[in-house]
């Protein structure tokens, strides 16, 4: 009569042990993957429109920096929404070469 509850304890105790890490992982994809793509396109292309204009010499490289710095704060949805504006802004340019 014990034998049953006993797996049944053992593998909720699994369960509870490993749901922080389910978590945190289940947050980072909500957090870098889905979240910035909610931020609409005309919002992204006007980021990139404002950091043409105020960085004119080397905009793809300011969009890298502060994809970096979000980086460093570790701040998913920032990271992910420079990494956004920094295609977009490699899509407006040239290419090296060129």
């Amino acid at each position: 009569m014990l034998d049953c509850p006993l797996p049944a304890l053992k593998w909720l105790a699994v369960a509870a042990a490993l749901s922080p890490i389910a978590a945190g992982l289940g947050w980072a994809v909500v957090e870098g993957v889905i979240l910035p793509r909610l931020v609409s396109r005309a919002e992204i292309e006007a980021l990139a429109d404002a950091v043409l204009r105020d960085h004119p010499d080397a905009p793809e490289a300011w969009a890298a920096m502060e994809e970096h710095a979000a980086w460093h704060r570790s701040l998913g949805f920032e990271q992910a929404k420079w990494r956004r504006i920094r295609k977009a802004l490699r899509r407006r340019l040239p290419p090296p070469g060129a």
